[in-house]
């Protein structure tokens, strides 16, 4: 049987994995569900919903790749919330898509550990490679119906929000007394942390000692040092 997938994603690289295997693994692609032939949904960091009469068409529904181990960390951003508090192992979660957000009914997942150096690009890239290759080796055990899908507890769901560029700013203070090198990681690239130097020009903290001024490339602290404080 051909399966025509209709896929959902954005332009970034680790969603862009998911793409690239489905084709690798044979799989027909379109990027539009108002293609009636459609037989699946899968959606990679798409970040909206799929609706009910698109996932309705779709004979085996919709899959959404979720990078945690759900039910937690639910919602918009849970890479960087993972390395704000500190954890220690990820995943990706493959779920079946129902019409609330992340909480249909898990077909597979796999854990990810991270890194102590991670950035939320460095997490997101490996939970997703990790992901698109479970997908392509579950999904013809999910295509022929083999698989048991397991019901998410609702009473362990966490949930995360979206970051803004407010959650970035830290006071021109609060950057002379040192920025939590966690924190620094977790909001790269978006929002990234940032601050306003006495002369009004903004200064990016950058992971890996790195610092960079408006205008400017990238610096090393010692660098910014010497030359502005």
């Amino acid at each position: 049987m051909t399966v025509k997938i209709c896929f959902y994603g954005n332009n970034t690289d680790y969603s862009n994995q998911v793409k690239t295997a489905l084709e690798k693994a044979g799989y027909q692609l379109s990027f539009s569900c108002c293609d009636r032939n459609t037989n699946l949904i899968i959606s990679a960091a798409y970040g909206r919903k799929i609706t009910a009469d698109e996932l309705a068409a779709a004979k085996y529904g919709g899959l959404n790749l979720h990078p945690s181990l759900l039910p937690a960390y639910r919602g918009p951003a849970p890479v960087p919330q993972q390395i704000l508090d500190g954890v220690t192992e990820s995943g990706i979660s493959i779920i079946k898509m129902t019409d609330k957000f992340d909480a249909g009914p898990i077909v597979s997942q796999e854990k990810v550990a991270v890194l102590p150096q991670d950035t939320s690009q460095d997490l997101l890239n490996r939970c997703f490679l990790a992901g698109a290759k479970l997908l392509i080796k579950i999904l013809p055990r999910y295509l022929s119906t083999k698989i048991t899908l397991k019901i998410q507890d609702e009473t362990q769901a966490t949930y995360t929000r979206k970051f803004t560029k407010a959650d970035g700013y830290i006071s021109w203070e609060e950057f002379k007394i040192g920025v939590p090198e966690r924190k620094i990681r977790a909001l790269f690239p978006w929002p990234g942390v940032w601050t306003k130097m006495p002369n009004g020009k903004i200064l990016k903290i950058l992971p890996f000692n790195r610092l960079q001024i408006e205008g400017k490339q990238p610096i090393t602290y010692q660098q910014f040092k010497a030359g502005y404080l």
